[in-house]
């Protein structure tokens, strides 16, 4: 599990800052906004992926 953790931890890091974003937005807005949000980000997060696939 700790390898797991340091050799994705950014990958971590941004997963459950994103699941904290949307929970805050939820409480904030709203549950549908927070859905919506929650779609954006995960196409953001495809693109980055795929950016860096592509990079490396």
């Amino acid at each position: 599990m700790q390898n797991f953790l340091f050799k994705y931890i950014q990958g971590v890091l941004l997963v459950l800052g994103m699941l904290l974003l949307i929970i805050g937005v939820a409480f904030t807005w709203g549950f549908f906004i927070a859905v919506m949000l929650a779609g954006l980000l995960m196409i953001v997060l495809a693109f980055l992926i795929n950016y860096e696939r592509s990079e490396g």
